[in-house]
């Protein structure tokens, strides 16, 4: 597996496509298996001449364009105006032209195509894209999440402000969920919730509907007290309006999913959450850090950096730039480190979670390639 990824901030289209795919070229590398182009807005007009200079010159197998309000690649990220990144993934000979398949995903598709049923149950790994324009795309992706339980899940809900736009390049599709589906691929989804534990973790002991009742067979209220109580004075308040709930794995104690504290019952010592627990669920309280930078992002990504990512963020990956041209995106660099990696800003991130439709809290989601776990 190699592994390929080039950004561009040239105001003007052409020239910009020219300079990624130029930078692949340069690689003198065989037909990709599999290009993924991310551009901003700015460049949704051109789309058609963007595909077809690519396709032109660069001859993928697989061809998927995606539009959001922002684009992440080789090393920065450009949240305002124009920008353009190429990612493009080459496999083992090993692996067949089956390896990579991309869908067009709509009623009829999930209603009558076996051979998507199939691939999605069987699939290594599958990665979607849904435009949120369209009123049903959070029920289809709900479906294909059922089809894919216990089995690795990724993806972004565009951020559609100022024009999202799906594209399987290949078969000239405008579809509103776009699913590329890698069998016998080496990908491993990892999600970074933006958060800071506060406690180990505890076994919930009592729930009503989405009031967390018991925690190890104390009041919820009285837990969280004994944990803010513990914190600096000054930073107390702040970290009240900030708790939430992690549901962890229970082999692991990977966070699954966050849930946002909402208020206290007083008469029953309780805590109110944005989503219902249940007894024998292992949790931790967590901070929020909705205003810095992605607290546990670092750690998500810990491990053996791979060889290729792509990459699903929800904010700004430096909070601390004025957002307007290219940022630094600092910490992603670090932890990824030599990997070939882009992406896009996004409404929300699709990863495995719980929640029914596979939306995720997390501002972030990756899936490595080729990762080493030595």
């Amino acid at each position: 597996m190699r592994c390929a990824a080039a950004l561009s901030t040239h105001p003007i289209p052409a020239y910009a496509t020219g300079d990624v795919i130029a930078e692949l070229l340069a690689l003198d590398q065989p037909q990709a298996d599999l290009i993924v182009a991310f551009a901003t807005p700015a460049f949704g007009g051109t789309s058609d001449d963007i595909i077809e200079t690519i396709r032109v010159l660069l001859h993928p197998r697989n061809f998927i364009l995606v539009v959001s309000d922002g684009v992440i690649g080789a090393g920065s990220e450009v949240t305002t105006g124009s920008g353009i990144a190429l990612w493009s993934l080459w496999l083992d000979e090993s692996l067949g032209e089956e390896s990579i398949q991309v869908f067009s995903v709509d009623d009829q598709v999930l209603a009558h195509d076996h051979e998507f049923d199939q691939t999605m149950r069987s699939a290594s790994s599958v990665i979607l894209f849904g435009d949120p324009e369209e009123p049903r795309v959070t029920d289809w992706i709900d479906q294909v999440c059922s089809l894919r339980v216990g089995r690795s899940i990724s993806g972004a809900l565009l951020a559609a402000s100022r024009g999202g736009l799906l594209r399987d390049c290949e078969r000239n599709t405008t579809p509103s969920l776009l699913a590329l589906a890698l069998t016998g691929v080496d990908a491993t989804v990892t999600l970074a919730h933006g958060t800071t534990a506060l406690t180990a973790p505890m076994v919930v002991t009592n729930t009503v509907g989405l009031m967390l009742c018991e925690i190890d067979d104390q009041s919820a209220l009285q837990v969280a007290k004994e944990v803010l109580s513990s914190i600096e004075l000054s930073r107390r308040a702040t970290t009240a309006q900030d708790l939430a709930v992690a549901l962890l794995e229970p082999d692991t104690d990977r966070v699954v999913d966050v849930y946002r504290v909402l208020g206290a019952d007083r008469t029953s010592d309780s805590l109110a959450l944005s989503h219902a627990l249940h007894v024998g669920d292992r949790i931790a309280l967590l901070r929020q850090d909705r205003y810095g930078p992605l607290a546990d992002l670092e750690d998500s990504l810990l491990g053996s950096s791979g060889l290729g990512a792509l990459v699903f963020s929800c904010g700004s990956l430096n909070p601390d730039t004025e957002l307007v041209g290219t940022g630094e995106v600092g910490i992603l660099g670090e932890a990824l480190g030599t990997s070939a990696y882009a992406g896009i800003h996004a409404a929300s991130v699709i990863g495995p979670g719980t929640g029914q439709s596979g939306l995720c809290s997390a501002p972030f989601s990756a899936v490595i390639f080729g990762r080493s776990h030595h």
